[in-house]
């Protein structure tokens, strides 16, 4: 049985037009994702699915199979999991794993896909594993605001210290990988089901661009790696 990946790549962005294509260090931002598809060597097939023709020329070109995605799953609203579960029932073979890449994670490394799957390998029973980074400020001293209006979220946290230090790490999901057996997402519809295992990464692989902001910075952070 199988183990594919999918990449979804909207052709529309609202915060950062066309990013999915945006030449970052030369090369569309997408084709980071796909070679460190390529490079893993755990895939038997890598899709990319797409509603823009632009993107599945550069998947093809890039060494993915393109998949056209429904009109109806190209809006802003609809969720990656949505358009993977439209794909998965068309994908004409018995597929046992699947992996979600997000192709707004270029530090992304081939060597992180790998030990995320196995990961996912080594687990006791079908389980699904999400890259997660720490977060950079403890979300316990959240606040909620309100024109100038500040609303302290976790009084009793602030009753107790006002120190980051002294709150427990906390982690969230990085965008960078998804696994998970396909026929329980099938079921669940979802990667964020027990059993859950995360795989740590660090910030500086765990940059997920969104805005132009961002771009400029995974422009630096590739400057300073050459």
């Amino acid at each position: 049985m199988k183990t594919i990946c999918f990449i979804p790549a909207r052709g529309g962005s609202k915060r950062l037009p066309r990013k999915n294509l945006l030449p970052l260090a030369g090369r569309p931002l997408i084709a980071y994702t796909i070679e460190a598809a390529r490079k893993s060597g755990i895939f038997d097939r890598i899709v990319v699915s797409s509603d823009d023709e632009e993107i599945l020329e550069v998947a093809a070109r890039e060494g993915a199979e393109a998949d056209r995605r429904p009109p109806a799953l190209g809006g802003d609203a609809v969720r990656f999991t949505e358009v993977l579960g439209e794909f998965l029932p068309r994908a004409g073979e018995e597929i046992e794993t699947v992996a979600v890449l997000l192709p707004t994670c270029p530090f992304r490394t081939e060597q992180d896909i790998a030990a995320a799957y196995a990961m996912l390998r080594g687990a006791g029973a079908p389980s699904f594993v999400v890259s997660v980074r720490e977060y950079e400020f403890p979300p316990e001293f959240a606040l909620e605001m309100n024109g100038t209006r500040l609303r302290v979220l976790r009084p009793e946290v602030y009753a107790a210290t006002t120190q980051s230090q002294s709150v427990g790490k906390s982690y969230h999901p990085n965008g960078a990988i998804y696994f998970g057996p396909v026929r329980r997402f099938l079921k669940e519809r979802s990667f964020f089901r027990e059993p859950l295992l995360g795989y740590l990464m660090p910030p500086e692989r765990s940059l997920d661009i969104d805005n132009p902001c961002q771009f400029e910075i995974a422009e630096a952070m590739m400057r300073g790696c050459k």
